[in-house]
């Protein structure tokens, strides 16, 4: 029994010994400006669309292109020390001088004539493998994106066919 109680005194110690530092030890966080957190609370507030809209934007004007994988979230904390900002820079910079001419266009169906109507629900059956329920209800919310990521040519076809049958559509 004596025994016992040893060795949950000892198991208490190492208890205790595992716990964080103090709060003493700790560096003092900095404060975080006003304007920040009026920020993140707005950005809190956001619907999933509106978070959608705000990062298309936020890629467009950082220069990130659509395909662009996330950075992992453990590799950041540790090189941004190192680097002092300077390879965020010269990643940023990057995409700019290689964005010369895009290469990946979505094809937009932005409307069509009432007489071809059920050529372009056909067409776009056969360009998306869609079923006929989701083909006529993709087309009747015109203007909307039929295909993206597509290359040049293909999306040039694809116009060429839809335009043919009475939809007028938009590269973008």
């Amino acid at each position: 029994m004596q025994q016992a109680l040893s060795q949950a005194g000892s198991w208490q110690q190492q208890r205790a010994f595992a716990q964080p530092a103090a709060q003493e030890d700790a560096a003092e966080p900095e404060e975080v400006p006003p304007k920040i957190k009026q920020l993140a609370t707005d950005i809190m507030a956001l619907s999933i669309l509106e978070c959608s809209q705000l990062s298309n934007i936020l890629r467009e004007k950082l220069g990130i292109p659509k395909g662009a994988a996330a950075m992992p979230m453990m590799a950041m904390p540790a090189a941004m020390p190192a680097a002092g900002g300077a390879a965020a820079a010269a990643d940023a910079a990057a995409p700019k001088e290689e964005k010369k001419e895009k290469t990946e266009f979505d094809v937009k169906l932005d409307s069509f004539t009432p007489e071809g109507k059920i050529k372009v629900i056909k067409e776009i059956r056969a360009l998306t493998n869609l079923g006929l329920k989701e083909a006529k209800e993709l087309v009747e919310k015109a203007p909307v994106v039929i295909k993206t990521g597509v290359s040049k040519a293909d999306a040039e076809a694809m116009q060429k066919q839809l335009e043919a049958v009475g939809g007028k559509v938009v590269m973008e």
